[in-house]
């Protein structure tokens, strides 16, 4: 089933066309991710699917309904966000319970017992309860990582999309946050969408890759067939070696520019 279908889609920041003409279906269950060069459009991407970009042209469905038919809670019930960052100023526990929002009846009611163990139960699941009553400047940026999907898991939906979710953490955070990523997926049948650099913690990770350039996809498959030595020098004009682990998964070495070895 394609739980999200891109057509034909085009956006553009003033004169700027940014997207054009993106065809692309998700799988559903699956960890898509989205790689290509600064600039290739890759959040705009997200933020058109998440409908807080109006597109040029073109139609996205989620779930095999349109995206404009939605009302913003209906997709909110559907589809989550983890961003690069947030104004998170609140406890941990009060922030992570705001994904329950989508679900309240109306905007004065008060959070249910469901609301709040289901808040306590992502938590957990993220290993967060020691910061529980912590405030966001006090975290690492692993940390706040793992409250961030912790709300978006909180949302209870069937899609989850991740903007340069490891941007800012180190190696050994970055694969403790996508371990995180994986294993919810697998866990709760869910599908989620990340828009990543890092070649090798994609192809680690990632069931699919969607490779971006000018706007446009450029190549669609799994981590072996998109991460060839043709495709990245096409894409990024890196020159590389690529070699594979025991179970088949490509790992980059980019040649230096210098000459270097």
């Amino acid at each position: 089933m394609d739980i999200i279908k891109v057509e034909k889609l085009d956006f553009s920041y003033g004169n700027r066309q940014i997207l054009k003409e993106i065809d692309l279906d998700i799988k559903s269950k699956r960890l898509t991710g989205i790689l290509g060069p600064n600039g290739c459009g890759k959040s705009t991407l997200l933020k058109n699917i998440l409908g807080y970009l109006k597109n040029d042209s073109g139609n996205i469905k989620i779930l095999d309904k349109d995206s404009r038919d939605y009302t913003q809670k209906e997709k909110a019930k559907c589809i989550s966000l983890v961003p690069q960052k947030s104004q998170l100023m609140s406890a941990i526990e009060d922030f992570v319970l705001m994904g329950r929002l989508p679900h309240l009846q109306n905007s004065w009611d008060g959070y249910s017992q469901r609301d709040k163990e289901t808040a306590y139960r992502c938590i957990c699941q993220l290993e967060l309860e020691s910061f529980i009553k912590r405030k966001a400047v006090t975290l690492s940026g692993g940390e706040f990582q793992r409250v961030l999907l912790a709300r978006a898991l909180t949302q209870e939906t069937e899609i989850i999309l991740l903007d340069e979710p490891t941007s800012a953490l180190d190696l050994n955070h970055a694969i403790d946050l996508m371990e995180k990523v994986k294993k919810t997926i697998t866990e709760k049948g869910i599908t989620a969408v990340a828009v990543l650099h890092d070649l090798n913690l994609a192809a680690m990770f990632c069931d699919e890759i969607v490779m971006m350039k000018d706007g446009k996809v450029y190549c669609k498959g799994s981590p072996k067939e998109t991460f060839t030595a043709a495709n990245l020098k096409e894409i990024y004009e890196l020159e590389c070696s690529i070699f594979y682990t025991e179970n088949d998964i490509p790992y980059i070495i980019p040649k230096s520019k210098g000459g270097n070895k």
